[in-house]
């Protein structure tokens, strides 16, 4: 299953919840015993059919705690502890933790102290704590991959605890570094940190920056801040849901949309790449490694290449290939002229065929190693021990590498064949 979220509006927890109550992904009673085992009280959420501009959807409100409960400022610390003594699914509360911590991570880097003293504000308070840990209960029933459009940023300031802030406020800017986004003209906050610390733990669990979304388009698993190629799954629209804000703005609908589609376990990624290929033999050897393994990269390159040829004459040269996105194809091009010694290059777009990638780390007696899948489908065909923790595990250990990475694989070797089996 594959959701793709389309931040019309913006995004908040509580929109996020609306739209996958909505869109019919979980139920209102599921959610409410989540929430509910926080030992907050018995958690009910109000779902309101609501229009935002010219969208309609779904507003939720929650209620059933009481005034012994009642407190906007809280320590991380409190909260992961409640976190940890609530009597859901341990992995729920992994998810929570995950959300409450990037965003701590992001308050304890703006105001300059330590992670564990961290307190938040208007995070701290009940709506939004069932807010992330609504939030995480999604994210872990759906066990779905994600992708969003480009996050839309309001302008102007808001009041809050601190006083006056810019919008987008000092931590959710912090959450959103590395993801693509876009300015509305609209004074007010469309993205709140509830609703940043959701897009940037969906990014960083999947590895993936969220890609101009043309149809289904949807990200594939690299470091935040590359650039993405144009991949495409087929699936089929199976639902769409609509979750509604508390604010409505005249300029936009204060709006996210939600759509689940289930996808054809018999294909393959394909996607469409731009290939920039030269051919080059009058460079120095360092000077052509430097710029294809550290200039590249940086300026979106997604595969780097060089092949031994021998050119006309008989003279030995390099053919470089690099392969990027389809937008950045004359950035790319324009490079390669700048700082090789070449005089041209050739571009030409090509379509790739490609597996379905994800991570999950295994443990190992050299500690956690994290191991990418290749998928067809719901089924996993290959994995592949990522090479700096293996690198990083063999010299805390003082062993040779190859030892971490035979132990990785073996520790993998379970999670081959249909996921969940």
């Amino acid at each position: 299953m594959h959701i793709h979220l389309d931040l019309i509006g913006g995004i908040a927890g509580d929109m996020f919840l609306a739209a996958a109550l909505d869109a019919e992904l979980v139920t209102r009673e599921f959610l409410e015993e989540i929430m509910s085992g926080l030992g907050l009280g018995t958690i009910q959420i109000v779902a309101k059919n609501t229009q935002r501009g010219a969208l309609t959807g779904t507003h939720i409100i929650f209620q059933g705690w009481g005034p012994e409960h009642e407190s906007d400022h809280r320590h991380l610390s409190e909260i992961l502890k409640m976190i940890d003594q609530a009597s859901f699914d341990e992995g729920i509360k992994e998810v929570a933790r995950e959300l409450f911590i990037a965003l701590g991570k992001a308050e304890s880097k703006i105001h300059g102290i330590p992670l564990e003293t961290v307190h938040f504000h208007e995070v701290g308070a009940v709506d939004s704590i069932l807010d992330f840990v609504g939030a995480a209960a999604v994210i872990y029933r759906a066990n779905a991959t994600w992708s969003f459009s480009d996050v839309p940023c309001g302008k102007g300031e808001i009041v809050s605890a601190h006083g006056v802030i810019p919008v987008p406020a000092p931590a959710t800017a912090d959450l959103l570094r590395g993801l693509p986004t876009i300015e509305r003209d609209v004074r007010g906050e469309l993205v709140t940190p509830t609703g940043a610390a959701i897009l940037h733990v969906l990014a960083g669990r999947h590895k993936l920056a969220a890609p101009k979304i043309t149809g289904f388009s949807v990200a594939r698993p690299q470091p935040l801040t590359t650039p993405k190629s144009r991949i495409s799954r087929r699936g089929t629209l199976v639902a769409a849901g609509y979750g509604c804000g508390t604010k409505s703005f005249a300029e936009i609908a204060n709006v996210v949309r939600l759509t689940v589609f289930e996808e054809d376990a018999r294909a393959p990624q394909s996607d469409r790449v731009a290939r920039i290929e030269t051919d080059i033999d009058d460079m120095q050897p360092e000077a052509l490694a430097w710029f294809c393994e550290s200039y590249l990269p940086e300026l979106g390159a997604i595969d780097v290449t060089r092949a031994s040829i021998i050119m006309k004459k008989g003279r030995i040269g390099t053919r470089l290939t690099v392969l990027g996105p389809i937008d950045e194809s004359q950035s790319l091009a324009r490079a390669i002229l700048e700082h090789t010694s070449t005089f041209g290059v050739r571009i030409d777009e090509v379509e790739r065929q490609i597996l379905n990638r994800r991570f999950e780390t295994v443990q190992t007696a050299y500690g956690p190693i994290q191991i990418k899948l290749g998928l067809m489908g719901d089924r996993v065909l290959k994995t592949a021990p990522e090479f700096e923790d293996c690198a990083r595990a063999a010299k805390e250990h003082g062993v040779d590498i190859s030892l971490v990475y035979q132990a990785a694989l073996k520790a993998a070797e379970p999670l081959k064949g249909p996921l969940g089996a």
